[in-house]
């Protein structure tokens, strides 16, 4: 007896417990519709998630690429807008300065101090003033840096003590100015006087930054929690900040200072924003666009939840799916399994009612239906393609046609202009430019409004229009400017001599605007081509013909004086 429960030990001990065995069990005591569904299931189960993590990183890329590429844009035109404000605040000083009188009047009036010459100064100067809104105040200093006289808006002005700087170069200079008792700085341009090449002084002009301050407040970008800042610079105080409100994390501001602004260095991460930075002409300062980092990863959490209910909806589908195929699959199997076990209980008459191939019409109609989502959806991407390249040619119209005239605008003038030349350099022919310049225009904008101004605009280039044939062009260089370019093989062989007069005729014709009847006048430059010619210096040539007719005309009135 003893001898046998040693044998009963020993074997059990020859079989010890596998610790995968209950698995394996579990695993062949399934059947073939389990094991089908979980491989269904296990394939569609990876693609997805390697699908959504794909999808994932490339939405977030997507959205940070997007965002950078638009701050970009925007940070471009801004500093294009705010320099083309500085051009028109230099421009205007250049114009106050040509006036010849005053400079003659000063010339007098430093010589034999007579107060008549005061007075007629005081008067060229407020008639200057008078219909620039954005000006508070003209000054004018000798030749030594000392105050001649100076007048001001005293309803736009509230600092009516202003004392212009000191003008250090002959040259035009910028100047922001800080008043002690505001946050509105004022811009002080200044620029030297000159009389028969002799320096007599120089002339200031108080620019209130109104304009500016629009331009910086004008941002697109609203939904990504964005904004523009303007940089002054204010000596060795640094940087002076404009447009920032309540609503903006100060924290920015600070690290400003701390960040290096290298010009195309592209966006770059500060305080949780992503700003950009683009210098300003003169040296004045930077043009800063930004946009929250929080709103850009608000977005990308709305579309990573779209993504992620777009994931489940297919995991749902694909288990719908799987029950359905696996069903069409192992019930062939159960029924022949059925079959099997009937002859083997000797069954008679043994009869599978379901067809074997049942599956394959239900795999032909399931293809018949993707067929037709692939081709609702071939049909949806023809239409987007179609919409995508009218929406491109349509840009591409807007940025060859003047968007108020519907005329050529510049960028597309100047590239016909020197295809035109090119063309005529080797197969000869005539080319003659001519440019216009509409007389008395300014006033209609000042007395009637802008609307008024755009209505007279439209007029003048509807009848440019009709006076161009075949090839000719008519085009808006900008402003109250245009051009019209013409050659032989036009369509006609017209006098450009002629042609201009006669543009002055049509153009000086009455327009109705806004209720009002109004005229202008144009002065007209007209320039023949040479074959060393470049675009600019045919267009320049074209534009002092127009600015010498421009100044007989003015000249004029004060001969017969």
């Amino acid at each position: 007896m003893g001898h046998a429960e040693q044998g009963d030990d020993t074997g059990q001990r020859e079989r010890p417990a596998k610790p995968h065995a209950g698995v394996r069990r579990l695993w062949r005591s399934l059947g073939l519709r389990h094991r089908l569904l979980m491989a269904f299931l296990l394939v569609a189960l990876v693609p997805q998630g390697v699908l959504f993590l794909a999808q994932y990183h490339h939405t977030r890329v997507l959205t940070l690429s997007l965002a950078e590429a638009g701050l970009e844009r925007i940070a471009q035109v801004q500093q294009r807008r705010l320099n083309l404000e500085f051009r028109r605040m230099i421009d205007h000083l250049d114009l106050v300065a040509s006036r010849t009188q005053m400079r003659i009047s000063l010339e007098a009036y430093l010589r034999t101090g007579d107060p008549v010459h005061h007075r007629l100064i005081d008067r060229i100067l407020r008639d200057a003033l008078e219909p620039v809104e954005a000006l508070g105040g003209i000054w004018i200093r000798d030749g030594e840096g000392r105050s001649v006289t100076g007048v001001y808006h005293e309803g736009r002005l509230g600092e009516t003590g202003m004392r212009p700087p000191v003008l250090r170069q002959p040259e035009i200079s910028l100047e922001v100015h800080w008043p002690e008792n505001g946050d509105r700085p004022t811009l002080w341009v200044s620029g030297p006087l000159v009389l028969d090449d002799r320096h007599i002084g120089s002339l200031h002009l108080l620019v209130l930054m109104d304009d500016l301050l629009a331009v910086v407040e004008d941002f697109p970008y609203e939904d990504l929690g964005g904004k523009t800042l303007l940089l002054l610079r204010e000596g060795q105080q640094g940087l002076r900040i404009l447009g920032v409100d309540a609503g903006l994390d100060h924290g920015i501001c600070v690290a400003f200072g701390e960040v290096p602004f290298v010009p195309d260095a592209g966006p770059v991460r500060v305080c949780d924003h992503l700003l950009l930075a683009m210098p300003l002409d003169h040296g004045l300062g930077d043009v800063v666009v930004y946009v929250s980092l929080q709103v850009l990863k608000a977005a990308l959490r709305e579309q990573t939840q779209f993504l992620l209910v777009t994931v489940l909806f297919v995991l749902l589908l694909c288990l719908v799916m799987a029950l359905v195929l696996t069903r069409m699959i192992s019930r062939p199997v159960s029924l022949l399994t059925q079959a099997t076990r009937a002859l083997r209980r000797h069954q008679s008459d043994v009869f599978v009612k379901e067809p074997f191939w049942g599956e394959f019409t239900e795999l032909t109609r399931s293809f018949n239906q993707s067929a037709g989502i692939i081709t609702r959806r071939t049909r949806d991407l023809s239409r987007e393609v179609e919409a995508r390249r009218r929406s491109q040619q349509k840009l591409a119209d807007l940025a060859n046609t003047d968007a108020l005239t519907g005329l050529v605008n510049r960028r597309r003038f100047m590239e016909t202009l020197g295809q035109r030349m090119e063309k005529h350099r080797h197969d000869g022919g005539r080319l003659t430019l001519l440019y216009l310049d509409l007389d008395g225009f300014k006033p209609i904008n000042d007395r009637l409004g802008h609307e008024a101004g755009d209505i007279v605009l439209q007029v003048v280039a509807e009848r440019l229009r009709n006076l161009v044939r075949g090839d000719d062009i008519a085009a808006r260089l900008g402003g109250d400017e245009f051009a019209l370019l013409l050659s032989e093989n036009g369509g006609r062989n017209a006098d450009p001599g002629k042609l201009a007069l006669r543009a002055e005729e049509q153009i000086s014709l009455p327009i109705e605007a806004k209720g009002h009847m109004v005229n202008v006048g144009c002065s007209v430059g007209v320039a023949l081509f040479r074959h060393t010619d470049k675009p600019q210096d045919f267009l320049n040539r074209a534009d002092e013909a127009m600015y010498r007719i421009k100044q007989t005309r003015r000249e004029r009135p004060r001969d017969q004086r």
